[in-house]
């Protein structure tokens, strides 16, 4: 999306997009990743990182990409490019089957909203909750990782999340503020895991656990907005006197395993990966390379079949270069509505609750909600 909807026939829509890396779209080249690593720091196990930071197409997501090698943190819990510096040490559990681990504190600005733009003064406005920078710290640890196997641990705060922040366009702001939504809203904290083994030479596969929780401010999180309007008897919508946010913190829960066979000989490889989101699980991943919706942010079931065939064109184009056929299919069943922490999730199976869901969607320019949706995939990657 263009930050709250797009609009075909204008183009003061502005950007802000943290799929925009990930989509193919027109010829602008956008920065996914780019940083500075200082290693050996003083002779020590210890480095410094500053960039934007490698958080997409984290483990255990490069088993279904087809890439050889791990590429970020894990993607289950985080997939979003932002820019910030970690700080990590590496040390020797002492034996092979333990292998090596590397444990990093990270932190990172996810949403700069700068000097000036304070939404307590911004057109005028007087709200307690002012709009501020969004920024995201916590801890990133390989817990021991060997040829064949990887354990890993993450647990991050990601503070002052938004429903929508200021932006620069007057017209933008002409139209949306009367929506009264660029204000911050409280935080959100993750913790999860990923184990990814191999057995034998042909068989990969993985299975993480992951836990969200909001915190919300006075703003509220999940809040019911389905209900903040009452139908007066001539069809009209009033404001409900007894409607209030909702301010208690909220738990989410995330299931995701999978598995790959390898044909080596015949250069194709066969995969399947299911995931389970609870009702309040929030993904901090829009970042994510689905063409519609984050399969992973899913609050109910996903189910994915894909195959991988490695053309034999790569030394054609580059003795570094790797070229592949992506085939896949995709299952969503969604028990609950959404996947982001501003509205309350409503039970699919509610008619009443998906139309008033359905009503807000449309009259927000947001995404619309569905009971379930299937999708058909083919990519050609090339890497040189």
């Amino acid at each position: 999306c263009e930050s709250y909807a797009r609009n075909d026939m204008n183009t003061w829509w502005p950007q802000f997009d943290g799929n925009s890396t990930r989509t193919p779209a027109d010829n602008s080249v956008r920065v996914d990743r780019a940083y500075v690593n200082w290693t050996n720091i003083g002779g020590a196990p210890v480095w410094l990182s500053i960039g934007r930071r490698p958080t997409t197409d984290g483990m255990p997501s490069q088993i279904r990409l087809g890439i050889d090698e791990r590429m970020a943190t894990a993607s289950a819990q985080m997939e979003y490019a932002f820019d910030g510096a970690s700080l990590g040490y590496q040390y020797d559990w002492g034996n092979e089957s333990m292998g090596l681990g590397r444990v990093r504190f990270c932190y990172g600005r996810g949403f700069e909203n700068g000097l000036q733009w304070d939404a307590a003064t911004y057109h005028g406005s007087t709200d307690v909750y002012p709009l501020d920078d969004t920024d995201v710290a916590g801890l990133s640890w390989d817990v021991l990782e060997t040829e064949d196997r990887l354990l890993y641990f993450q647990s991050f705060a990601a503070l002052n999340m938004f429903m929508r922040p200021n932006f620069l366009d007057d017209d933008f702001h002409a139209m949306m503020d009367e929506r009264a939504s660029n204000y911050t809203e409280g935080n959100l904290y993750h913790t999860s895991a990923v184990y990814q083994a191999t057995a034998g030479d042909n068989i990969t596969y993985f299975l993480s656990g992951g836990w969200s929780r909001t915190d919300p401010g006075g703003r509220g999180m999940f809040n019911d907005y389905a209900a903040s309007m009452i139908m007066q008897a001539d069809g009209s919508m009033t404001p409900n006197p007894d409607w209030r946010t909702n301010t208690t913190g909220e738990n989410g829960y995330s299931l995701y395993a999978g598995i790959r066979y390898d044909l080596p000989d015949i250069g194709l490889k066969i995969g399947a990966e299911y995931n389970y989101g609870s009702e309040y699980w929030v993904a901090f991943n829009p970042g994510h390379d689905d063409l519609y919706l984050a399969k992973l942010a899913a609050r109910g079931h996903v189910g994915e079949l894909y195959m991988i065939y490695d053309l034999p064109a790569g030394e054609a184009i580059s003795k570094y270069a790797k070229t592949f056929v992506r085939w896949g299919y995709q299952h969503y069943k969604y028990d609950y509505t959404g996947n982001d922490w501003n509205t309350k999730p409503y039970d699919t199976d509610d008619a009443a609750m998906m139309t008033a869901s359905l009503s807000m969607a449309t009259d927000s320019g947001s995404v619309v909600p569905v009971d379930s949706a299937d999708q058909v995939y083919v990519t050609l990657d090339v890497f040189f």
